[in-house]
């Protein structure tokens, strides 16, 4: 059994996570936790042992039904917010560029796939590419929408504090 590379100590959690953006025909594949009110990139956390390459791979198999192929993180981030159940975290986060996967249905605007996990069930939709659009499905971090609309051209690292 794998340990994900989370941990709670004092009240702050410390999550470590691996992220896809997959972007197509203007459109980027959005995740959202039916119940939740934000959305976020697909991915999830390390384990233990994997690098974030390994990680991804993973979990896009495990989420999506589907094989990647990430080369290398374009942004890297590290982000300090308050959680849904007043958790503060601070969040190391490595987002690579995947091409869409021929398997994976592209249907703008609507569910493309779901899952369940642990009891919660993810759902998968393809949302236009635009500040509006990025801000009214509430995808988070929202200091990374420019970037993920226009990607940048070399790795990037940002330092997101929410909390201050």
């Amino acid at each position: 059994m794998s340990v994900d590379l989370t941990f709670l100590a004092d009240g702050h959690r410390v999550n470590i996570r691996t992220a896809a953006i997959i972007k197509h025909e203007g459109y980027i594949l959005c995740d959202n936790e039916v119940g939740t009110e934000f959305s976020f990139l697909p991915g999830g956390r390390i384990s233990r042992g994997e690098n974030s390459a390994e990680a991804l791979i993973r979990e896009m198999r495990e989420e999506l039904g589907v094989e990647v192929k990430p080369k290398r993180p374009l942004i890297i981030t590290e982000s300090f917010f308050d959680g849904v159940q007043n958790e503060r975290f601070h969040e190391l986060a490595f987002y690579y560029v995947v091409p869409k996967p021929a398997a994976l249905p592209f249907t703008p605007n609507e569910i493309c796939h779901s899952h369940v996990e642990n009891g919660a069930e993810y759902q998968f939709s393809w949302q236009e590419a635009s500040l509006t659009n990025l801000r009214r499905v509430r995808l988070e971090p929202v200091a990374l929408h420019q970037q993920f609309i226009d990607l940048p051209t070399e790795p990037v690292h940002f330092v997101i504090n929410e909390v201050d």
